[in-house]
């Protein structure tokens, strides 16, 4: 009984520290966050932060490595043609994932360093893109297919990006999902 909730503790202490970190985010830059910004925005001692974290890099490591492994999670469980032929199911898997904690993630893409983190996660897609199975091998490598598979990641990014800015008059995330899941199939029916 006592692990369990010293297992809860832990968890809780984690999730104050990855959300004191993002607000942070908010106001400074990565390199400015100390752990004593982290601590007093988290109302945590300092033992706790390092009982968890070596210093502010880990936060953000862990936080941008749990995002990649859900997207590899959703990449793995839909193969490359049926996201081209319907994109949708996928755009879903992450948007109820986005909605699980919509405030945290808004808070991670509207900070000033989340560019080198969307970049990571377009070459995350490419990258999937180019290892399916289902793609051709005589299209793979070709400027057709990394202009498309770039313009794809590119532009879903970017969708998200202005949706959690609020610039988009789309309203929902599903709405933006159908919206861009028919601009995907468009843009790629020359593959099929």
């Amino acid at each position: 009984m006592g692990q369990k909730a010293e297992y809860k503790s832990a968890k809780r202490s984690r999730k104050l520290i990855r959300i004191a970190f993002a607000k942070l985010m908010l106001e400074k830059p990565i390199d400015k966050i100390t752990v004593t910004d982290i601590v007093k925005q988290a109302d945590l001692n300092r033992g706790t932060f390092y009982a968890h974290y070596s210093n502010p890099y880990a936060v953000i490591e862990e936080i941008e490595n749990e995002i990649m492994d859900n997207l590899l999670e959703f990449l793995s469980e839909t193969n490359c043609q049926n996201f081209i032929q319907n994109p949708y199911p996928l755009l879903c898997k992450i948007n109820h994932y986005l909605q699980e904690d919509i405030e945290y993630f808004k808070m991670l893409i509207n900070s000033s360093s989340s560019e080198r983190f969307i970049n990571r996660l377009k070459k995350l897609f490419v990258s999937y893109m180019e290892k399916d199975a289902n793609i051709a091998e005589s299209l793979k490598g070709t400027k057709e297919f990394d202009a498309t598979t770039y313009f794809i990641a590119g532009g879903v990014a970017e969708l998200y990006k202005r949706w959690f800015h609020d610039e988009l008059s789309i309203q929902s995330l599903d709405e933006m999902a159908h919206s861009a899941s028919q601009n995907i199939i468009e843009c790629i029916k020359k593959f099929l």
